[in-house]
């Protein structure tokens, strides 16, 4: 004769593993939160990506102004908008799209196949307090949005020049310093501290007299 569980066992052990999968799916989401801002790189690629298009579009005509065929690296690429765009209006441009949140790249990946540049841009997990690039890899790296999450700020800047060919550039775009202490797992290092040793800092878009996004820029 077979054995049957009693109905009262199976339902506890169904609440039991119901209750375990929540608070799985809630750490993911508090982790995605800390990483990115958003419980899931879905609902952030759906809120941020149409807001931030012209932005992206302006970006990646900076990064590629006289570097067409130039060897770029995103850091913090998300959901791959940006390393799109690059790829689409920088022709014979190589494009490295780095992440540290797999969501966030098979999303990328996806984008950029339906783009039609998904042959022309590379997609790493990485974390950029230890890139995976050899010394003086690129002609261009760029990081929008993202420094404020960086778990050491001064280690990623540090690994950001190492990667940087001779004549590089690198912009990095990111949020106000007095943003940051809403944004949670947030770093707390001023730009005025973080950006020195041949970084400059401006701010790039304010409402009146309050600063919302500056740029920070580093030739080498």
């Amino acid at each position: 004769m077979k054995r049957r569980w009693p109905v009262a066992a199976v339902a506890v052990a169904a609440s039991a593993a119901a209750v375990a999968l929540s608070r799985d799916r809630l750490a993911r989401a508090i982790a995605n939160v800390r990483a990115f801002s958003a419980p899931t790189a879905g609902l952030y690629d759906a809120l941020a990506s149409p807001v931030l298009d012209g932005f992206f579009t302006r970006v990646a005509d900076d990064v590629l102004a006289g570097r067409e065929s130039a060897r770029i690296v995103e850091i913090g690429a998300g959901p791959g908008r940006l390393a799109s765009r690059v790829a689409e209006l920088g022709r014979g441009a190589s494009v490295v799209a780095s992440d540290v949140a797999p969501a966030m790249l098979a999303r990328a990946a996806s984008w950029a196949d339906r783009s039609g540049v998904g042959e022309r841009v590379r997609f790493v997990l990485a974390d950029v307090t230890a890139l995976p690039f050899a010394d003086a890899s690129f002609d261009a790296v760029v990081t929008t949005l993202s420094l404020h999450h960086w778990p050491d700020a001064r280690v990623g800047l540090a690994e950001v020049r190492r990667v940087l060919r001779p004549g590089g550039i690198a912009r990095v775009y990111d949020i106000a310093d007095w943003v940051t202490r809403f944004e949670p797992g947030g770093n707390r290092i001023r730009g005025e501290t973080l950006f020195t040793d041949g970084w400059t800092k401006r701010t790039e878009a304010h409402v009146g007299p309050v600063p919302l996004l500056y740029r920070a820029d580093l030739s080498v």
